[in-house]
């Protein structure tokens, strides 16, 4: 008999302790009110002395390096048929990067669309710093350069150069026609300036966001690098990231969700610290903060570095021809077989079916069906094992009556187990299909929301099978949902619902309660109960899922409605069963070790009993 839990009243008061204890710790080390003054001037000092620290640096680099005329310092614009780039003469930057052919989700603009930048407005800045050897902190990107523009057959080459005393910087761009841009810097006699042996790299980006589905973009956003000499990639997920290495990474990537910004080094970053955080809920403007610092090294005391900037779309097709730096992993389509079912099964199915030129919306449903014809074996023998489980549930009843007294547990389940012997069934060939479908199930949620294809895509109701769809809008006060209802997610419920019940699978808690077994009934709430957890997370989801899902489930309720009518029959399967106890059994050396097991275990148990008594 299981015993029911008792309120335990000593548990209780030693939680209300426990809490005591730190409210009063709390209290104790408050500060006090002049504490806290205390630490509002340190701060706001700090403050004031960072800002009059910086000023000195300006004003020491103005001294150092040569005014420069307004009418040369101009923004250099380039462009081919893939990116838009503006260069400002202010640090030599990189101002404005505008990815062509795409667009920018904007809610607040009729059709939702605006051109797409990684970098725009003082969005990105890459600084070069030392110390002068009057001890001011140089920042490369407070000078002012001059730009020289160059044009050939194949490239634009842009020079922007910073003169100081009997010394020189120059930051030289190179444009192609890829997403990639060459970027050296090169300096002369940068020894009568400083006296330092390395040079501080800092990197600093503001990504803006770009997707309707906010949570989700900040979901798959992160910084993703590359240990020089190394194809594997290294990246935390969930969250913010925080890492520090000091092996030579060869290439550093701010990720969003369906583009990333990546800075290459040919010799690799030393020293090297980066991550990103994740915007506030309020800012729609930004997904993610990113930063790297890193340190490079002077030769014979000059910089004569080699980078490369791509702005790159994350299609895993293009990527895969793009270069040999492995870009194409930083789309997440998961680990281990997640990653190969969709890289090399679904990635292909959905470009073959979607060669045919019908609508995006149509290939999923297209490529559903595929899957499920391929699944099909595996749906019969789950439907083939639960006519079988439910022909005998009459006999483990009776075995369930027969045996109610815990101390004959063991017997019990010897009992039970011979009537899974002489009807032929595994009990366990039911878990294995199930398994099968797993690794399916959890790579479309990797699949989805990271197909570029899809981004932007409308179909019916659906405005981009990336994001959710919201025709349906809620108040924003009501928890979990976000200010809309999916219908796509609505649906896909409703059918799961209707397969629970034409499949059986509830019937499964109907069997008797065995020992040491999960409580059926707790199993059958739980299968109302997940459904709703299902629709508060697909709520938020891509509607190309809830999408897949849905389809997939309707066909599974016709599947199985014609399984049951034509394919299995009640009066067959007690016959199949009957003809499988008359045959002689042939116990396997598993089995009869299992058997013998239990035997010992019941033999050790009333062997206890008796020195009990």
């Amino acid at each position: 008999m299981q015993q029911e839990k008792k309120f335990d009243f000593n548990q209780t008061i030693g939680f209300i302790l426990i809490a005591i204890l730190f409210g009063v710790f709390y209290y104790l080390n408050k500060p006090s009110e002049e504490e806290i003054e205390k630490q509002k001037k340190e701060l706001v000092q700090k403050q004031e002395q960072a800002k009059k620290q910086e000023q000195l640096n300006k004003t020491a680099s103005q001294k150092l390096f040569e005014e420069v005329d307004t009418t040369q310092a101009k923004d250099v614009e380039v462009s081919n048929d893939k990116i838009k780039v503006k260069f400002s003469p202010k640090g030599a930057q990189i101002s404005d990067v505008q990815i062509i052919g795409y667009d920018a989700y904007n809610v607040k603009k009729d059709g939702h669309k605006d051109p797409l930048h990684l970098i725009q407005e003082g969005s990105n800045t890459f600084n070069l710093s030392f110390k002068s050897k009057q001890g001011a902190v140089i920042n490369v990107s407070d000078l002012i350069f001059v730009p020289q523009v160059q044009k050939n057959a194949n490239n634009t080459i842009v020079t922007f150069t910073a003169n100081a005393q009997n010394s020189q910087i120059q930051y030289i761009y190179t444009i192609g026609d890829s997403y990639g841009i060459d970027f050296e810097v090169k300096t002369q006699g940068l020894s009568n300036i400083t006296s330092d042996s390395k040079v501080d790299l800092a990197w600093n980006m503001n990504g803006f966001s770009t997707e309707k589905g906010k949570d989700q973009e900040k979901y798959w956003s992160h910084t993703y690098f590359q240990f020089k000499g190394n194809k594997d990639i290294e990246y935390e997920l969930f969250g913010a990231d925080e890492w520090k290495e000091e092996d030579a990474i060869s290439w550093v990537a701010n990720k969003q969700q369906f583009f990333a910004t990546v800075l290459s080094n040919e010799e690799g970053f030393k020293d090297t610290n980066g991550g990103s955080v994740n915007s506030d809920k309020q800012d729609l403007v930004h997904s993610k903060y990113y930063h790297l610092n890193s340190k490079l090294d002077l030769k014979n005391s000059e910089i004569n570095t080699k980078f490369t900037w791509d702005f790159i779309p994350l299609d895993y097709k293009m990527l895969k021809s793009y270069n040999d730096k492995g870009f194409q992993n930083l789309i997440d389509f998961g680990w281990g077989i997640l990653g190969w079912l969709n890289k090399l099964f679904f990635l292909n199915v959905f470009k073959w079916l979607a060669s045919v030129g019908i609508a995006y919306g149509w290939v999923i449903f297209l490529m559903t069906i595929v899957v499920k014809l391929i699944l099909s074996p595996i749906m019969y023998k789950q439907n083939r094992q639960s006519a079988l489980m439910k022909v005998i549930r009459p006999e483990l009843n009776e075995i369930n009556e027969k045996y109610k007294d815990s101390k004959d547990a063991m017997k019990k389940q010897q009992e039970t187990m011979a009537i899974y012997r002489n009807a032929g069934i595994n009990p366990l060939a039911g878990c294995l299909p199930a398994l099968l479908q797993i690794p399916i199930f959890y790579a479309l949620f990797r699949f989805f929301p990271n197909l570029i294809d899809l981004r932007g895509v409308p179909f019916w109701f659906v405005d981009d099978l990336t994001a959710f769809d919201d025709l349906i809008k809620l108040p924003e006060w009501v928890p979990f949902l976000n200010g809309h209802l999916s219908i796509f997610a609505l649906l896909y419920i409703v059918a799961m619902t209707i397969y629970f019940k034409v499949s059986g699978s509830m019937d499964n808690f109907q069997m008797p309660q065995q020992e040491g077994m999960p409580n059926m009934q707790f199993m059958k709430y739980m299968m109302y109960i997940m459904p709703l957890f299902f629709f508060v997370f697909l709520n938020n989801y891509a509607s190309g899922l809830s999408w897949y899902y849905l389809v997939s489930n309707t066909i599974n309720i016709f599947i199985v409605l014609y399984i049951k009518k034509y394919m299995i029959n009640e009066t067959k399967i007690h016959e199949i069963i009957k003809a499988n106890k008359a045959k002689p059994k042939k116990q396997g050396k598993f089995a009869s070790r299992m058997q013998d097991m239990m035997k010992q275990a019941q033999e050790m148990q009333e062997q206890q009993k008796g020195k009990k008594k």
